[in-house]
């Protein structure tokens, strides 16, 4: 179980890297010196950026511990570790394709954790989720900003 500690920890290395690439630290002004009541905008900013970073870090992470708590569980074999995640994922029956993808996701990182399959295949099963993300939900400029950037560090990082 110390090997799957290890990918948990170097996995949230991985998260604040790509943070830090996707998400920008807001700047300070030099007006704050000339206007110190614009100081308020630049703390509620940097909350902002700090509650973005938080759950970034949290969604990124959020398929690796549940995989990585049902093998730690001993939930061993690949259909019995689908079964978990379908019960903990699957709350709408309009987006099961998106699903899918992540539950192939979950079963290529326990394939990584188990030696069977490479980090570069559980990297690319990642990406393929990603992108399906993206087709699947209907989402705002912003979001898909944001999402082709964390793409295009995904892909960097392979």
């Amino acid at each position: 179980m110390q090997n799957i500690d290890i990918f948990i920890e170097e996995e949230k290395k991985r998260a604040i890297e790509i943070s830090n690439e996707i998400i920008e630290k807001p700047r300070i002004s030099m007006m704050v010196v000339v206007f110190p009541f614009l100081l308020i905008n630049y703390i509620q900013e940097l909350r902002i950026y700090r509650y973005k970073k938080e759950f970034f870090l949290k969604e990124y992470l959020f398929l690796k511990r549940i995989t990585v708590d049902l093998l730690k569980k001993g939930y061993l074999s690949s259909a019995k570790i689908k079964t978990q995640i379908e019960k903990v994922l699957i709350k709408d029956e309009k987006y099961l394709e998106f699903y899918r993808y992540q539950i192939q996701e979950a079963l290529s990182i326990k394939k990584y954790l188990f030696q069977e399959e490479s980090e570069k295949i559980m990297r690319l099963k990642e990406i393929e989720t990603l992108k399906k993300w993206i087709d699947v939900f209907e989402v705002d400029k912003e979001s898909l900003e944001v999402s082709l950037k964390l793409l295009k560090a995904l892909k960097n990082k392979i």
